[in-house]
């Protein structure tokens, strides 16, 4: 899956131009939150499987030690508030008991 694409902007000279540059900022806001809609529900669909598949076998269908892992990776990636993203994804990706 391809990133969104994003406009290179030129640094503006005058409040006049920062607010005409609020408009296609915000598109490419639009742009990389509908992608990462797209990858979210993506990652639902593959934590359902494995999921299903643990159940199957007899195990869990959460896996703590995986979710430290996430934890610490969206730490890693960033910074101090990337467990909180981390947090929201997983339950997300967890769905109802």
């Amino acid at each position: 899956m391809a990133p969104a694409e994003t406009v290179a902007v030129a640094p503006p000279t005058d409040a006049a131009e920062v607010l005409d540059m609020i408009p296609v900022l915000r598109e490419q806001i639009d742009a990389l939150d509908a992608a990462i809609i797209r990858l979210v529900a993506e990652r639902v669909r593959v934590s359902k499987r494995i999921q299903t598949a643990r159940v199957n076998s007899g195990g869990a269908r959460v896996e703590l030690g995986r979710e430290r892992v996430v934890l610490a990776s969206y730490r890693d990636g960033l910074g101090p508030a990337g467990p909180t993203l981390a947090e929201a994804v997983l339950q997300v990706c967890r769905g109802s008991r």
